[in-house]
């Protein structure tokens, strides 16, 4: 019986992980350029003999085990016009690259501004970087936003004249940060198309993360209920083997 414990005790984890995965994207679900987290999970067979999962919930063990494994979802989200002619959203694939204590991270959350040195920046204050990863720094005589125009290719025009291009990549092994940032590996450029003047919203649907949270809480229930029963079988065999 103690294996039919151990493969409800780790679905009831699970649960537990997913319900944590619903409830940030829900947290998440106004947050600029928020990429959601999907969160699945399936039956391991770990038996003896067998190699085993490091991602499972315990992987010592020998019998059927639930593991789970995250994954962010990049498709586009909304977007949304500002006229704000430092509010970029990015068309199809690609991540603005920005830096942040001598790293580099990853957002599509394009609510840009100029800090008092003239430098690109984020909302947090990341630097947002060039083609040749540089911060990217807008200088010149009597610049107002009003003068500075973007193309869709990340070039950046200040009064009509080339001052740098935007950094635009795609990423594969990509990780939340925190907010709207990412860490990654680079595989190119991206040919992804920069809309000046508008934001791209998260991709979050409420509704359907509240159907997930249902699902999930009912799915805990059952197997908290499950190990339960496990547990008064085991006392009930207890007490029958004590009156042999």
């Amino acid at each position: 019986m103690y294996k039919g414990t151990y493969i409800a005790m780790t679905g009831a984890v699970l649960r537990s992980q997913e319900l944590d995965s619903v409830a940030n994207n829900l947290a998440n679900a106004s947050t600029t350029g928020y990429k959601k987290t999907s969160f699945s999970s399936r039956l391991y067979p770990l038996l003896e003999g067998t190699s085993q999962r490091q991602d499972s919930i315990y992987p010592d063990a020998r019998a059927m085990t639930y593991y789970g494994a995250y994954h962010i979802d990049t498709s586009e989200g909304n977007i949304k016009t500002t006229g704000n002619p430092l509010d970029l959203a990015v068309k199809g694939d690609g991540f603005f690259a920005v830096e942040s204590k001598g790293k580099t991270y990853y957002t599509r959350n394009g609510s840009f501004s100029m800090n008092k040195d003239g430098f690109l920046v984020t909302g947090s204050g990341q630097r947002v970087l060039d083609t040749t990863n540089k911060p990217i720094r807008i200088r010149g005589e009597n610049i107002s936003i009003a003068n500075i125009n973007i193309a869709s290719d990340g070039n950046i025009y200040v009064n009509g004249n080339v001052l740098s291009k935007l950094k635009l990549v795609n990423l594969n092994n990509i990780q939340h940060v925190g907010d709207s940032l990412f860490s990654g590996n680079e595989t190119g450029a991206s040919k992804g198309e920069i809309l000046q003047g508008s934001l791209e919203m998260s991709n979050v649907n409420p509704i359907q993360e509240m159907v997930g949270i249902i699902t999930a809480l009912r799915q805990y229930e059952t197997a908290r209920k499950v190990i339960k029963n496990f547990e008064d079988l085991s006392q009930r065999v207890v007490s029958e083997i004590a009156k042999v």
